[in-house]
């Protein structure tokens, strides 16, 4: 070692470590999130809100009708208003380039999970200068574990998540280089709006709030907030100037903001009255399940805040990733309806407060051992992931596996669009299921008279839990007969159709 590198101070040593390496950083997030989001990402089974949204987009590529959505099989809802149609559009492309699978259903959400862990390292360096911090700001995003499990679902929250860090990226650099950034935050933006709709105009609160907090009213007199929502405008255009022109844009209107917007926000059980406990109790739910979720990393969000809060005066781009956390919890918290996936765009603003705040208090020789630690951990992964059937994730519901398998005797038993009958089940889950695997529309029926009759007049087939069979009349029993059988299912049909059938195929079980 010459004597220039040893007279090196800590900090300068840091520094020559950081631009040497800062390109193995980032390789090394992108290869570990893309190991732990896209790892055997075809196993498991669609949920229930997974499984509409895979039904709607593959509707697109059918329909080619890319303006107006449409929810397969359901009759509720044969026009689809209930969401912007960007995810959809991207999930359609997805199916277009890997063919219609629980792989392609997922992929959108997992390539902008590990897109959003890169937003992050570069944000956490931007607002610091500092690779070190970008770096264990993605680590703390690859580690958050809810994080982890909403990217490897078909949901619309990891690609909001994405479109909403994108903007954040793009107003620091418009913060800190020059206005030209505002056209990229306003694209950005509109972008997030048409994933997942007013949730988005959280982005225009933190904008105008930031210059409000610093006092820089100069910025409302300036060109830079009309051309940030001009663009916003602007990219909206995409799809509300064809929804307007198809006729369909009040249709829009009346079922996303009257039906979607105003029932999650007054919530299902607003007519039961008013509950001053619950209330209370609803507006903290997402801190109750921060306290529950968001380990190992919740003690260190806590101190964030308060070292935070004492050093903002001094480093007024904090004030970004605050407002960003306090707005969307915010939010969130005054809708009645509250799911633990929304909390997904809160996550990189966790991330990267917490590298920023804390980052800078890892010492040289503690952040050298925790790459070398990520390395290792990156080649475990590859070596186990190759070698065994690592999922990381899990099997939604037994039902659905079972309807999985049972699906291709179904559709060569049943014509395009027939009706199966189903018996007491629940109907919201089974018709996304049915939609889905089986692409089938069904109706529902809770009496044994009731099912009776659809299967002698209506559908050919019913598919019930096999002790619900088994507790039906005699007669029942004799005048509708199990074609097919899964472990706790039957297939069921009228005595007519089953002597057909019998000449064909043997009745047989599947395990």
């Amino acid at each position: 070692m010459n004597q220039d590198t040893q007279n090196e101070s800590p900090e300068i040593a840091s520094l020559n470590l950081e631009l040497r390496y800062r390109n193995i950083y980032l390789l090394l997030l992108f290869l570990l999130s893309t190991v732990c989001l896209f790892a055997n990402l075809w196993i498991g089974d669609l949920g229930l809100d997974s499984a509409v949204y895979a039904t709607v987009s593959r509707a697109i590529v059918r329909s080619n009708d890319w303006v107006v959505l449409h929810y397969e099989h359901c009759k509720e809802y044969v026009d689809f208003w209930q969401h912007p149609p960007l995810f959809f559009w991207m999930t359609a492309v997805s199916f277009k380039l890997f063919g219609t699978s629980e792989f392609a259903a997922r992929f959108v959400s997992a390539f902008l999970g590990v897109l959003t862990i890169l937003l992050v390292y570069l944000i956490g360096y931007r607002a610091s200068n500092s690779h070190k911090i970008g770096f264990l700001s993605g680590l703390v995003l690859l580690t958050t574990q809810p994080f982890l499990d909403i990217s490897r679902k078909c949901q619309l929250d990891v690609p909001f998540a994405f479109f909403i860090t994108l903007s954040i990226l793009f107003f620091i650099l418009a913060i800190q280089k020059n206005g030209k950034y505002y056209v990229f935050l306003g694209i950005s933006t509109g972008l997030a709006i048409l994933t997942k709709g007013l949730p988005a105009i959280s982005i225009i609160g933190i904008v105008f709030l930031f210059f409000i907090l610093k006092k820089d009213f100069k910025f409302f007199i300036s060109t830079k907030p009309f051309i940030f929502l001009f663009f916003i405008a602007l990219t909206l255009c995409i799809w509300l100037i064809p929804l307007i022109y198809t006729g369909e844009f009040k249709n829009f209107l009346n079922t996303y903001f009257v039906g979607q917007i105003w029932d999650k926000f007054v919530g299902a059980d607003s007519a039961n009255g008013f509950n001053l406990f619950g209330k209370i109790y609803g507006f903290f739910w997402y801190i109750f399940t921060l306290a529950k979720l968001y380990w190992p990393w919740l003690p260190f969000l806590v101190l964030a805040f308060y070292f935070g809060f004492k050093k903002q005066k001094n480093k007024k781009i904090l004030w970004v990733f605050i407002l960003w956390i306090l707005i969307m919890l915010f939010g969130f918290s005054l809708a009645e309806t509250k799911y633990y996936r929304y909390l997904a765009p809160l996550y990189p603003a966790f991330a990267v407060f917490i590298g920023i705040v804390l980052g800078e208090k890892v010492s040289e020789k503690l952040f050298r051992r925790i790459v070398y630690f990520s390395i290792i951990l990156l080649l475990i992964l590859l070596f186990a992931t190759s070698i065994f059937p690592l999922y990381f994730g899990k099997i939604n519901a037994p039902d659905k596996t079972e309807l999985k398998k049972i699906t291709p005797y179904i559709k060569t038993l049943t014509e395009d669009k027939e009706h199966i009958s189903v018996f007491r089940m629940s109907y919201w889950g089974t018709v996304a299921d049915f939609a889905f695997y089986v692409d089938r529309p069904i109706n529902k029926y809770e009496t044994e008279d009731s099912f009776a009759l659809s299967l002698a007049e209506g559908s050919k087939y019913g598919y019930l839990r096999k002790e619900q069979y088994k507790n039906l009349s005699e007669e029942f029993k004799k005048n509708y007969l199990p074609v097919v059988e899964t472990e706790s299912y039957f297939l069921i049909t009228n005595i007519k159709n089953y002597e057909n059938l019998i000449k064909k195929i043997i009745p047989f079980s599947i395990y």
